[in-house]
């Protein structure tokens, strides 16, 4: 793996590894919190899961990711930054590459997801009984639950979060599609 792995891989891991029924779960990227203009209205939740299903109560996850040291110690200065993360989720997790922090620096209020790829080293780990990790089916991806996150009761959203939850599914969902390839007929 390399050492270095942006943020929209690794939310591609963690939705391909633990939110990968559509069916059931609702998983939103570059999440704005509010409706307006005012101040902290333009806040981003990195990524938030939704499970629509009433019988398996509703769980609301959201993930902060960090690609570096420097960014997470930066997020260390400022705990009111995850605030509303924390107020709309049941579970609040920080998705990191692996290695990159080490457990004890993880707040109390907070879990920790390690992301990587397989590499012959990490293959021989897996075998291990102790290890939890959550595979991606169709890549070499692997994502672990390092530190679980404490799971917190939590009022349900406002309007303001559900107009911003809506707003987003609908930007996901009128983006342009991919062009198709162009084709050519082959002579034979």
């Amino acid at each position: 793996m390399a050492a270095q792995r942006c943020a929209s891989e690794m939310l591609d891991v963690v939705h391909g590894c633990l939110h990968p029924l559509t069916s059931e779960w609702i998983f939103l990227r570059e999440l704005r919190v509010g409706a307006g203009v005012r101040a902290g209205a333009g806040q981003r939740l990195d990524a938030f899961a939704l499970n629509c299903f009433v019988h398996k109560g509703m769980v609301r996850v959201c993930y902060e990711v960090k690609v570096s040291r420097a960014d997470f110690l930066c997020e260390m200065k400022r705990p009111l930054k995850r605030r509303i993360g924390l107020r709309y989720s049941n579970e609040f997790y920080f998705v990191t590459p692996v290695g990159l922090l080490n457990i004890t620096e993880v707040p109390i209020e907070c879990g920790l997801i390690e992301v990587g790829s397989f590499g012959d080293a990490e293959k021989r780990a897996v075998t291990e009984p102790e290890n939890m990790l959550h595979f991606e089916p169709n890549h070499n991806n692997y994502c672990g639950v390092t530190v679980p996150a404490p799971w917190r009761e939590s009022p349900g959203p406002t309007w303001q979060f559900v107009a911003g939850m809506m707003r987003n599914q609908h930007r996901a969902l009128s983006a342009p599609s991919a062009k198709a390839p162009k084709q050519e007929r082959l002579a034979f």
